[in-house]
């Protein structure tokens, strides 16, 4: 069976290995970035944790290998979800791509400049209007 795959990996090998090398780095720096939060990080190291433990919550003899493959399944799942539980602006800057444009990139005159101050006690009060 693997004897087929052979002239696929060395057809598409050279195409694919820069995209697969760039997604496991960016897996790594999302993993060690600060603005994502403790849950997605702990999908992927648990999953390598379940695989690496002996004992499968599938058992092997389910026929089409999906017991086989649980640990495999199980791992993909982990970092499917990793990937889309990180905010999308640090993904993006991970994997390299520029931000979304903002709105006074495309029309400077639409958008209106102010400034910003926190509420004052002295605004939550009702008084005279005149």
């Amino acid at each position: 069976m693997f004897r087929f795959l052979w002239p696929l990996l060395l057809m598409f090998g050279p195409q694919l290995a820069p995209r697969i090398v760039k997604f496991v780095r960016a897996l790594w720096r999302l993993h060690r970035d600060r603005r994502v939060s403790l849950l997605p990080k702990l999908l992927v190291p648990l999953a390598l944790v379940y695989g690496i433990f002996p004992i499968d919550l599938v058992r092997d003899r389910i026929p089409y290998g999906l017991g086989r493959y649980d640990d495999i399944i199980i791992l993909a799942l982990a970092v499917w979800l990793f990937w889309n539980l990180c905010p999308r602006a640090v993904v993006r800057e991970h994997m390299g791509e520029p931000p979304p444009p903002r709105p006074e990139d495309h029309d400077p005159d639409s958008v209106v400049d102010g400034q910003a101050r926190p509420p004052d006690e002295a605004d939550d009060k009702p008084g005279p209007r005149g």
